[in-house]
């Protein structure tokens, strides 16, 4: 199985939530469907970035982690779902 290689990357170390997930939408709204977006984060923040991509429709291809970062590729969905809150902070 080939590896799947990124279309574009974005750096969300350090940030909190929910800039991340503003950041991640901003970024696949440049995207085209089907692009992998290569996200790099601090693991802190990992469980709400993976709970906004799965609400708003996208594909979360693989996760890694190392120490307390985390790498997750994600595939832009066909169509975005819309109106869903960027903020999934407070979420269990």
């Amino acid at each position: 199985m080939a590896e799947v290689q990124a279309t574009a990357q974005l750096d969300v170390l350090g940030k909190k939530c929910p800039e991340p997930n503003m950041m991640i939408k901003s970024k696949l709204d440049t995207m085209n469907p089907g692009d992998i977006l290569e996200v790099i984060g601090d693991v802190s923040n990992r469980r709400s970035i993976e709970r906004f991509i799965k609400m708003r429709g996208h594909e979360t291809v693989s996760v890694t982690e190392e120490g307390d970062k985390f790498r997750m590729l994600v595939r832009k969905a066909e169509k975005e779902k819309g109106d869903i809150p960027t903020s999934t902070c407070g979420l269990k």
